[in-house]
């Protein structure tokens, strides 16, 4: 027999991922299991506040730590007693591109946690499904703006999870506020973040306004008449900690110190850096100083490149910058000079970002280092967003200038493994920021100060940035202070605040502003998604139609920055600044007159969007659907070298698991040309009129045009289109699934997806909950309202059985449980209304029957749903 306990520990690492955990981490998880019981008293956390640790020291195992001690206290629920463990574990960071990373290895330990046959790890995935109460031990999920009822992670409060997201979208969920459209599910999203969960705040000297908001929030939850028993955890990982964190755990193993182990390697190794000047990098046109400080970027990339050793085969550089706008150029001169360049930036689609790292990245991971080979010298140009997390390996670095913190979090992707390589960089200063009482948009004072200190210590223009080197010199208290970017503090959340944020329906006004207990009374408004669309042509009062039958989804959506999309809608040119989620650039001036507005959707979800024609009507955290004829790609997002500007159809498998395709005109310019698809765009063109005079034969001729196009469909970029389209073929109710397109063509939508290309790879990204922004969300099955079913219940008794279960299994006191109970049978009765009996049984009000919950018939477009 297996005994589950800290000793146990060591044995589930070793077996998930074939190696030994390092010293601290199984110190680390011995605490956690040993505070578990004490902490459900009230006593000592069994989590610290805080986590120090350099960078490459695996903090990301705290997530199997987590998980491995729910798992231990899976048996409480026979003696019921409550959980001190945390069924979800939030992974949060403020660099959105590391969210997906941190994503791909929550995946990975949520599949071997599935796929399990035996041995240990087996033993805490039955544990796990115990608590999950079905199939499922560990789910994983990403939280991103773009949609707002996509995510399968608020399916149950049951479900063992982790979530990897970004401080915007996990802070406003827990206050309510839910950055995207509409407030159905507020109240929910809150529940699940605030209780029986744990954040784990990545480099949280990023995030200290957010730090002190969940204090304030973790204080807050004992201030009950009967406190909920479920847990709420809140632990910083960062090599600096903030200072009002006492409660803080450090390696004391002394593996950091020995050349002879991983983590003694990657501290130990030596990181030379050159500082230069970049003189002509100044004054205010700011597209001058950005051309030449891309330049002297460029040159320093170039210096490095011929002094590396051509032994250990072509390398692999990184170059940072602190603006948008600077990064682009670098990446223009080098692709100028045909070199193996990827731009990447937090401005990026998921969709695009996954093209990046499959083609790119994977080669430079940090795990497969030691071994690398490269043909050709390979470039990553990036923003901040790189900074934290980001598990790459680069040997040369050149980096702009910024504060001391920022930087060393950037050297941590130099030489990451500590190989034994030359591995040199350079750090680049714009002349006018040189000075010791410069000031800069981002990081205030704390550059110019870094850059004279960096100076001071340095030796013939060179200062080493190993871990190992550069640790004893730092300076201690307001000093290192003195050189760390500018830390914000939030505003005080009281009471007064809490009440009129957990009010969401109608929402109070005022109603405080969550952006400043997320980012500080400094920071910017949240950030605006974004996605383009080539179908919206013609008369914009039928885009929100042209919209609601293949709703955005967050793969095709983008984040950017508020005052830079107000200037964009107002057809003014805005400067794209820093990436740092909820950073304000203080690059953006009040704005002039509007020169012209641009006509964009602004989805709020099926019954709330509207056309946004005024760049003041513009909120923090809109969603805008923009039509491609506006352009706008190349000075608001990264697309990639080649890019498809409007990918909806593609997201929409991803997300939802279903096939739909747009037989728009603009749409299919953007797919592969062939006479397949030419026949298709003329069944498309005739297909409105023949949808009213002969469906079937429309479906017969449309299936034989799907079919061929989908086999001569080739190339991995297309794989999901040929799927969607074969799907879509072997669909024997076709004519069911066809509408014409508001604006012109038709949109074919129809069952689940024959098989799992790229659309569907990462596991827990489909949405598995029911999406009410979906056309057809009620309309996948008939289900009974009140009457029995095959399972002997009604819909409202089965709902009010699974929310009493909820309670229970949450530990949730008894007469909460049962209102959950009577809330259930209860919450749909409001079906029964003959108007919406009307809308299910397909707009007919003399229909007779059952009252229905769900139907197959519905009414599926909003005109027609109206009309029903």
């Amino acid at each position: 027999m297996i005994e589950l306990d800290a000793q146990a520990f060591a044995s589930f690492f070793q077996a998930l991922w074939g190696r030994d955990p390092f010293d601290w981490q199984t110190c680390l998880a011995h605490r956690v299991l040993a505070g578990g019981d004490a902490a459900a008293n009230g006593a000592k956390r069994a989590w610290p506040e805080a986590i120090a640790l350099p960078t490459a020291a695996g903090k990301t195992a705290c997530m199997d730590i987590a998980v491995f001690a729910l798992a231990v206290q899976a048996d409480r629920l026979t003696t019921g007693r409550p959980l001190s463990a945390p069924r979800r574990i939030y992974f949060v960071v403020d660099r959105r591109v590391i969210v997906d990373e941190a994503f791909e290895r929550a995946r990975v330990l949520a599949t071997k946690l599935a796929q399990a046959d035996g041995g240990i790890v087996k033993l805490v995935a039955d544990r796990l499904r115990q608590l999950a109460g079905g199939d499922l031990p560990l789910a994983a999920h990403q939280l991103r703006g773009g949609t707002l009822r996509s995510e399968g992670w608020a399916k149950s409060p049951l479900q063992p999870m982790i979530v990897a997201s970004t401080v915007d979208q996990v802070g406003s969920r827990l206050l309510f506020r839910g950055y995207g459209p509409g407030s159905g599910m507020w109240p929910v999203h809150a529940g699940l973040v605030g209780n029986d969960s744990m954040i784990l705040l990545d480099e949280a000297h990023c995030a200290q306004p957010f730090l002190e908001t969940l204090q304030a929030v973790e204080r807050y939850r004992t201030w009950a008449q009967a406190p909920l028993p479920t847990p709420f955890q809140v632990t910083v990982m960062s090599a600096t900690p903030p200072a009002q964190c006492e409660d803080v755990f450090h390696d004391e193993s002394g593996q950091g110190r020995d050349p002879g182990h991983p983590l003694g390697r990657r501290q130990l190794a030596e990181k030379p850096a050159r500082l230069r000047v970049a003189d002509k990098a100044k004054g205010k046109q700011r597209d001058v100083v950005h051309d030449e400080l891309a330049k002297v970027l460029v040159d320093e990339v170039q210096r490095l490149i011929k002094q590396w050793a051509a032994t250990t085969g072509a390398p692999a550089v990184a170059i940072f910058c602190n603006r948008v706008d600077t990064a682009r150029k670098v990446h223009a001169l080098l692709a100028k000079e045909g070199a193996d360049v990827h731009l990447l930036t937090g401005r990026m689609r998921p969709l695009d970002k996954d093209e990046v790292v499959d083609a790119v990245l994977t080669r430079l991971s940090a795990e497969t280092s030691t071994s690398r080979r490269l043909d050709a010298a390979c470039f990553v140009v990036a923003t901040q967003t790189l900074e934290v997390g980001a598990n790459l390996d680069f040997d040369l670095l050149v980096t702009e200038c910024a504060s001391l913190d920022a930087l060393r979090q950037r050297f941590g992707r130099l030489n990451r493994m500590g190989r034994q390589i030359s591995a040199s960089a350079t750090i680049v200063v714009r002349a006018d920021q040189a000075g010791a009482d410069a000031e800069d948009p981002v990081y205030g004072a704390a550059l110019a100060s870094t850059w004279q200190w960096l100076n001071a210590q340095a030796q013939q223009g060179v200062i080493d940035f190993g871990i190992a080197r550069l640790t004893p010199l730092l300076p201690q208290g307001e000093a290192l202070a003195a050189l760390n970017a500018p830390a914000q503090h939030a505003p005080v959340l009281l009471p007064s605040h809490v009440d009129a944020l957990a009010q969401t329906d109608p929402e109070p006004w005022p109603s405080p502003e969550v952006a400043l207990f997320l980012h500080g009374p400094h920071s910017g408004p949240a950030d605006v998604q974004v996605c383009w669309r080539a179908d919206l042509t013609g008369d914009p009062s039928r885009w929100v139609d042209a919209v609601t039958l293949c709703p955005p989804t967050s793969p095709e959506c983008l984040a950017v920055p508020y005052p830079q999309m107000r200037r964009w809608l107002a057809g003014q040119h805005s400067e794209a600044g820093a990436d740092v989620e909820g950073q304000s650039s203080g690059d953006d001036k009040p704005e002039p007159a509007a020169q012209s507005e641009r006509r964009v959707v602004r989805w709020r979800g099926r019954d709330g969007s509207d056309i946004l024609s005024n760049s003041e009507e513009l909120r923090p955290g809109d969603l805008l659907v923009i039509p491609a004829s506006l352009g706008g790609w190349d000075e608001l997002a990264t697309l990639g070298s080649d890019p498809v500007v409007d990918w909806a159809d593609r997201a929409y498998a991803r997300m939802r698991g279903k096939a739909l395709l747009r037989l728009h005109p603009a749409v299919m310019k953007q797919w592969p040309a062939s006479a397949a698809l030419d026949r298709l765009a003329a069944l498309a063109n005739d297909g409105p009129q023949r949808l009213d005079d002969d469906p079937d034969a429309l479906a017969e001729d449309l299936r034989d045009a799907l079919a061929a196009w989908a086999d001569r469909l080739d190339g991995a970029r297309w794989a999901w289109l040929a799927t969607l389209a074969a799907t879509l073929a072997a669909d024997r109710k076709l004519v069911r699934c066809i509408a014409a397109h508001p604006a012109e063509g038709l949109v074919v939508s129809g069952r689940a997806l024959l098989d799992k290309p790229d659309t569907q790879r990462r596991r827990g990204e489909r949405a598995r909950f029911s999406d009410e922004d979906d056309q057809a969300s009620s309309g996948h099955f008939r289900s009974l309202l009140v009457e029995p079913m095959r399972d002997g219940r009604s819909h409202l008794e089965g709902v009010g059985v699974r929310a009493a279960l909820h309670g229970r299994l949450c530990g949730l006191p008894d007469a909460l449980t049962e209102v959950l109970e009577r809330s259930g049978l209860g919450h749909d009765l409001g079906k029964a209304d003959p108007r919406f009996q009307a809308w299910l049984k397909g707009g007919d009000p003399w229909a007779r029957g059952p009252l229905l919950a769900k139907s197959a018939e519905m009414a599926q477009s909003r005109e027609d749903s109206r009309k029903a």
